[in-house]
């Protein structure tokens, strides 16, 4: 059976403050918003801290939404936006996966494999319909799991066949994300985001025709932390047990082995040529992190709002609680909206990490995309707290070094829901 379409509602973070900014608003007149948290991406733990809901469009005008934000949108990229991807144009090339982008994780046997942290619950194998991970172990049989994420060209070969009710749920206004069945120039090969669990479904199902003789399916939390970690008992990323960034402040020099928000926040700082945040109509935002100093004209400098360690944590990135609401931070910044809905986010090609690269030779398992899992579970936090959610593994180009951890979880989201952070990883077996 096909799964359902997904519903036009769109996850909008409860963190964000009334009257924090019109252009949301105008946003969830089209059924679309911020879902800023990320997935955990404040946390190193196997949860993170807050959730995010799914909620429709609000506007008695959907037609006049759709104008303010498409204008509001445009009017802040064409002003204040650094984003390389701006003069790139779009593009809509098409690749369908061959059987050579997965790997074989376990070829023959059955193998018990031991989570690295006990988990609150068990998963139903998408496969065979009986128990297959349980709080503590995952059994495992033969397997092969995509080498790579989803990308928007994978994407785009599976919404030409299938139609553009699966295009990502940022396509509704020009300018945007995947607007038109089109995405940024040059992520051609760069994971693919706004996809809800029952679109990979459906994506699944569709390579069922493309490749004959496996079937294809969302892997369960077990497979996907297998294929990350293997018999590496210790670890907690890929190729070891830190995150094995390096960040120089006086010389920029950084590096990494993968995609988290601290790559980038190396590239505001040193290469874009950003020198001010901007908050344009935000009655909210209106002191710097000093709780002193006012922000002039809507701006904020940026060096007084982002800043690195040399270790890669990241301090301005988001500020959540209800005592600093009104700290500038960069997720709530006019600059944030426009890579997010113009240009699908701060991610980077798929496999572009060879360091970070997994035992059984699979990219992106830390950072770039959180990735759905078929595993269940019910949210401990935030506006989903007692809700059924799926699993999301590896972190993302929005959340934290320490949320990049394999071992850990992200928050869990909701399978209707589509999110700035979360894509895919496709796992197989043999008919």
């Amino acid at each position: 059976m096909r799964p359902a379409r997904r519903p036009t509602a769109f996850a909008v973070s409860p963190v964000v403050q009334p009257g924090r900014r019109r252009l949301l608003g105008a946003l969830a007149g089209l059924g679309l918003g911020s879902s800023l948290p990320g997935c955990g991406g404040g946390s190193g733990s196997s949860s993170g801290t807050t959730a995010s809901t799914a909620v429709s469009g609000t506007s008695s005008d959907a037609s006049s939404a759709a104008a303010t934000a498409a204008t509001a949108i445009t009017a802040t990229a064409t002003a204040v936006d650094p984003w390389f991807w701006a003069t790139a144009g779009t593009s809509t090339a098409a690749v369908v996966p061959s059987l050579s982008d997965f790997v074989q994780v376990l070829g023959s046997g059955t193998l018990t494999y031991a989570f690295h942290a006990s988990i609150t619950s068990a998963t139903t194998d998408p496969v065979t319909g009986v128990t297959a991970d349980t709080s503590t172990s995952a059994t495992l049989v033969p397997y092969l799991i995509g080498r790579y994420l989803v990308t928007n060209a994978n994407w785009k070969a599976f919404c030409n066949a299938m139609g553009s009710g699966y295009h990502p749920s940022t396509s509704t206004a020009a300018g945007q994300y995947w607007y038109g069945g089109a995405y940024p120039a040059g992520k051609e090969n760069h994971p693919v985001f706004f996809v809800s669990y029952a679109d990979a479904l459906a994506y699944c199902a569709w390579l069922e025709t493309q490749i004959s003789g496996y079937i294809f399916y969302v892997p369960t939390e077990g497979e996907w932390e297998y294929a990350a970690l293997g018999s590496h008992s210790g670890y907690s990323y890929p190729w070891g047990t830190s995150a094995d960034i390096g960040y120089n402040a006086s010389t920029g020099a950084f590096s990494a082995p993968f995609n988290c928000n601290a790559a980038c926040t190396e590239y505001l700082l040193t290469s874009s040529g950003l020198t001010t945040l901007s908050y344009y109509d935000d009655t909210t935002v209106t002191t710097l992190a000093d709780g002193t100093t006012a922000l002039t004209s809507d701006t904020a400098p940026l060096s007084s709002v982002l800043a690195m360690s040399s270790s890669g944590a990241v301090t301005g990135w988001q500020y959540d609680s209800d005592t600093n609401s009104t700290w500038a931070d960069f997720a709530n910044s006019d600059q944030f909206h426009s890579l997010v809905f113009l240009y699908g986010g701060y991610s980077t090609a798929v496999g572009a990490y060879e360091s970070g690269k997994s035992w059984c030779g699979c990219y992106d398992m830390a950072g770039n995309a959180y990735e759905w899992t078929s595993t269940l579970n019910v949210a401990s936090n935030g506006a989903e707290s007692g809700s059924e959610v799926h699993c999301v593994k590896g972190g993302s180009w929005y959340a934290t070094a320490a949320s990049g951890k394999s071992s850990g979880r992200g928050e869990g989201r909701a399978p209707g829901g589509a999110y700035h952070s979360v894509g895919l990883r496709v796992a197989a077996r043999a008919k």
